[in-house]
């Protein structure tokens, strides 16, 4: 089932520093998941998190754009997954009066359930951020 899932909140933190939580390997790890995220286009990275029963899910994912600080493309695989092609999350980075806009993108083809599981998951990555983003680590 093709599928386009957006969501989007409005942070009271400048985009600097919205966008240092999108890229930063250590600040992705505090909201997202585990990366070895490099901001260089065209470079893989993979990202890991616990699956819940005793193992790890690991993400395979590209940069495939790059625009500081406004938005950056990445495709992401469930690892084991490949044979049913990539997904793509956008993020865009938008500057307002009230703070800063985050959107995410998700899209893609994959089945139902799958499907369920990102419209549950990104509303909760969100949620982390927004934490993190008041945290220290991303203070400094």
């Amino acid at each position: 089932m093709k599928f386009e899932i957006a969501f989007e909140r409005v942070y009271p933190h400048p985009p600097q520093k919205i966008w240092r939580a999108l890229t930063d390997p250590v600040a992705l790890g505090e909201w997202l998941m585990e990366t070895d995220f490099v901001p260089e286009v065209g470079r893989t990275f993979t990202m890991w998190c616990d699956d819940g029963e005793g193992g790890t899910d690991t993400y395979i994912c590209t940069l495939l754009e790059y625009h500081p600080p406004t938005r950056m493309l990445w495709s992401w695989v469930l690892d084991g997954s490949q044979d049913q092609g990539d997904t793509y999350v956008k993020f865009r980075v938008e500057q307002l009066a009230s703070g800063t806009k985050v959107t995410i993108t998700h899209t893609g083809d994959r089945d139902p359930d799958t499907v369920e599981k990102f419209k549950g998951g990104w509303p909760y990555k969100l949620d982390q951020l927004g934490t993190a983003l008041s945290g220290i680590r991303l203070n400094r």
